[in-house]
Parts: structure tokens; sequence; C-alpha cells
């Protein structure tokens, strides 16, 4: 079974990340899957908005496989770190609209996948957080440009510096995300949104995401700071010490 689902029903696209055994944790597989499930909506003309979700009510994704960080040298990791960054601006620079639909934990890579997307709804059961820190590195996926943006840089320097995780409530007062609702209800919420959405396109709504995204886009320079420097995190070996410690302890 695919890893990531599309569906592309009443001009609403759906991005499922389909792995809820491992909370939908990223593998570079499902990554480079993503960015293939974007670019087939960003040609299709039928699709007016998209959602992005994970399967399952724990997670939304909950980030990269930890183990792979014993792998990685700096080269390597920038190659990494960049093909997260184009996959995120995938989703970012996307035709249409696309909500991300946090139905659980999302971290790490999970939560820079969320900060691409145009509109954020949290379920009442949602986490947000930038772990990376806690395994010798940093956001390396877009998360250190679009996270001040989205919440002002004292706000994205606590979540990044610190790695500690914030709930729904706390992610909505930042402005992170524009609404929080149970999850018994979350995504007849979420659809109800695309609808309204579906109902005032299809050209339009593309032509408004295009006017608003152009006129604040990112820059290159930051992403390309923000690849170098984590990638020089793996030149030493503090990143695999890390990793190493945490599965000793849970071996326990």
């Amino acid at each position: 079974m695919s890893q990531v689902l599309l569906k592309i029903e009443n001009g609403i696209a759906t991005v499922t990340i389909n792995r809820p055994e491992a909370l939908n944790a990223l593998t570079l597989d499902v990554v480079e899957e993503l960015g293939r499930a974007f670019a087939e909506i960003d040609r299709d003309p039928s699709v007016v908005v998209a959602v992005l979700t994970g399967a399952g009510d724990k997670a939304f994704i909950a980030g990269a496989d930890i183990g792979l960080f014993l792998t990685l040298d700096q080269h390597n990791a920038q190659k990494g770190s960049k093909i997260g960054q184009l996959v995120c601006d995938s989703i970012a620079y996307c035709s249409v609209p696309v909500i991300a639909a946090v139905n659980g934990f999302a971290y790490g890579g999970g939560m820079e996948f969320a900060l691409a997307c145009d509109i954020r709804l949290a379920s009442e059961n949602a986490m947000f957080g930038q772990q990376e820190v806690l395994w010798g590195n940093f956001p390396g996926w877009g998360g250190t440009q679009r996270l001040p943006r989205l919440v002002g840089q004292s706000d994205a320097m606590k979540i990044i510096l610190t790695g500690e995780p914030i709930n729904a409530a706390e992610a909505y007062r930042m402005g992170l995300v524009s609404a929080v609702y149970p999850q018994s209800q979350f995504m007849d919420r979420v659809y109800e949104l695309a609808g309204k959405i579906v109902k005032n396109g299809p050209d339009n709504i593309r032509y408004a995401k295009k006017a608003v995204v152009e006129g604040s886009r990112i820059s290159t320079a930051g992403l390309a700071l923000e690849n170098e420097l984590w990638g020089r995190c793996f030149a030493g070996d503090e990143p695999k010490k890390r990793v190493q410690r945490f599965f000793a302890k849970s071996k326990r």
C-alpha cells in the first residue's frame, strides 16, 4: 500500500501520509512521494484546494526517523536538507491553497510541512514541536525561515532552541493555527472550510494564493544558509552521540 495517498473529489485534493503504525514518521521515500503528490495536484485543473493530513487520530506527521541521523555526514545532511526544502516549497508554492489538518503530533519535519501550508487547523489533541536541537541539529527544511514569519521571532526562538512541544491552545495563541476543533468534529470542519473555498473558485482562488505567496516569498539566501549550517551540524559526531544515547536509554 502506498505510504502517501492522494484522493481528488469535488475540487478538493486530500493528501494523507499513510503510516499510522509509525505515527506517520517520515522516510526519504515518503518525502519524495509527497513531492510527487503535490506535483500531480499542480497539474490537475480540477483541483481548487488541497488538504494535507496524517492517517489515524494520533499523528499528523511525527517527524523523521531519528535513526537516519546515525548515517549522515555533512554532505548527505545538506543533500537531505535540500530535498526536504524542495518538497516544502512544492507545498508552499503549489498553485492551489493547502490546508494542514493537524490531527495529532506535528514534530520536526512534520511541523515544517505544516508551516509550508497556507492554512493550519488543529484538533484539540494536536502537538507541535521542532525537537531537532535535542538530536544535535536544528530545523533544516525551511523551519528557521517560516516559523518566525508566522509567530514572531521570540516565540519561534523558544520553540526552536528548547525543543519543547506546544499544544493546540498555545499554537492558537501564537497564531500558528487558525482554529482548534474537537477530534470528533475535526475532519468535518476541515472539509467545511475546504468546501467554502471551492465554492469561491476556481481561477480567482489560484490568483489570490499566487498574489499573497509571491508577495511574501521567503528568500533563497535564507534557505541556502539554513542548508549550509544544518550540514555543519553533521560535520562532527554530536548528532550521532545523542541519538545513540537515546537508543541506549530506551533499551534499559
